[in-house]
């Protein structure tokens, strides 16, 4: 008897020391499937945009270019015709939080954890203030949240942030939550890329996860 109960604690002890790894690795790995879904699915919707009518509605940097003063003069077409394609069941604009399209999300002036500092520099479209209050929010049927960098019409309007599983959490930048931008790389060759990489303490830049695609 004194034996089984030794091999039951052993085990009893193995379990709790490896069950945390188990449920972290589960879960890194649901995120990594949410991001890749989510990400081609916005991808999709705006190839699908751009092959309707013929061109993408002007919500998008060209080459990076931050003086460009035209870059976002039809984010709310844009918007509008994205809202379309990806099965929107709720809009907010502006007071996101209070009419509840978002969780309480940090901004970058309130995150306390965080893995690059020079992430943290600029970016103040994300300010806790603006996206709470400010930013418009979209919230998709699957449940991802995708929400803007200012509100529309604002400055880097064409920069907004997704959620790849919506108000389940742990609803923190580099972990579920990530910012892309849409960039004319060449003459009529627009690619969805990260921007404002945000990360709190033990996430990922979107680069990191967009580099995880291609694996």
């Amino acid at each position: 008897m004194a034996e089984v109960l030794v091999t039951l604690g052993i085990i009893g002890i193995a379990a709790a020391l490896t069950m945390p790894v188990l449920i972290a690795n589960y879960q890194n790995t649901a995120l990594q499937s949410q991001f890749k879904r989510a990400y081609s699915n916005i991808y999709n919707a705006v190839r699908l945009i751009e092959a309707k009518d013929g061109v993408l509605p002007q919500c998008y940097y060209h080459n990076n270019d931050s003086q460009d003063t035209t870059k976002f003069v039809e984010c709310e077409d844009f918007y509008e015709k994205l809202t379309k394609q990806m099965n929107v069941i709720k809009i907010c604009k502006g007071n996101a939080y209070e009419d509840n399209c978002i969780p309480k999300y940090q901004g970058v002036d309130t995150i306390k954890e965080y893995e690059d500092d020079d992430a943290l520099n600029g970016c103040s479209g994300y300010s806790q203030n603006n996206i709470l209050n400010r930013n418009w929010a979209f919230v998709f049927n699957d449940g991802t949240i995708l929400f803007t960098y200012d509100e529309i019409p604002g400055d880097w309007a064409g920069c907004f942030a997704l959620d790849v599983n919506g108000k389940k959490g742990p609803n923190k930048w580099g972990h579920d939550i990530f910012s892309f931008e849409l960039n004319e790389v060449k003459p009529g060759i627009i690619r969805l890329e990260a921007c404002c990489s945000l990360v709190e303490k033990g996430g990922k830049k979107p680069e990191e996860m967009l580099s995880g695609l291609n694996k």
